[in-house]
């Protein structure tokens, strides 16, 4: 799935708890680089069916309730860095970047239950922490922090 200008549909989800605290993850390969679990749409999949699936992979739950979604999608380039390396794998090869829908969601349960180590998933997390969302945003690596910014505002995290 791609859109006319070379963007891949995304999801963006934040995790929020009661002490106005959001769920970053430290990716595997970056150990300064944080996000909150995301990811592509698959063929027929919705957003909703994306996020839960998304969910499952990254942080090994998918018991949620769903609070908020932002009205506009977000859009972030891949660096030209980013984009060769990621060009030389064909299923990244049609993108320039990717355009993220934004989901607030709360956690069921408590965060002793999340597993970064998923069976039949890439693991793409290290670690996960609860932080403001302003202090996890300077440790989102550079090319996506202001698309992070702009979810976190559509969703009136900050």
């Amino acid at each position: 799935m791609i859109d006319d200008q070379g963007f891949r549909p995304n999801v963006g989800i934040v995790v929020c708890n009661q002490d106005d605290k959001v769920l970053w993850c430290q990716r595997t390969k970056g150990k300064n680089s944080w996000q909150f679990p995301q990811g592509g749409l698959d063929p027929g999949e919705t957003e909703e069916q994306a996020i839960l699936r998304e969910l499952n992979e990254e942080i090994g739950t998918n018991d949620v309730k769903v609070l908020k979604q932002s009205s506009k999608r977000t859009r972030y380039q891949f660096p030209k860095a980013v984009l060769k390396r990621m060009q030389q794998k064909n299923r990244w090869r049609q993108y320039c970047g990717q355009e993220q829908r934004w989901f607030l969601v709360q956690l069921n349960q408590g965060t002793e239950t999340l597993s970064l180590s998923n069976k039949g998933h890439k693991q793409e997390f290290d670690c996960f922490k609860w932080m403001r969302p302003k202090a996890g945003l300077r440790k989102v690596v550079r090319f996506k922090r202001k698309a992070y910014r702009k979810g976190l505002k559509r969703l009136g995290v900050i």
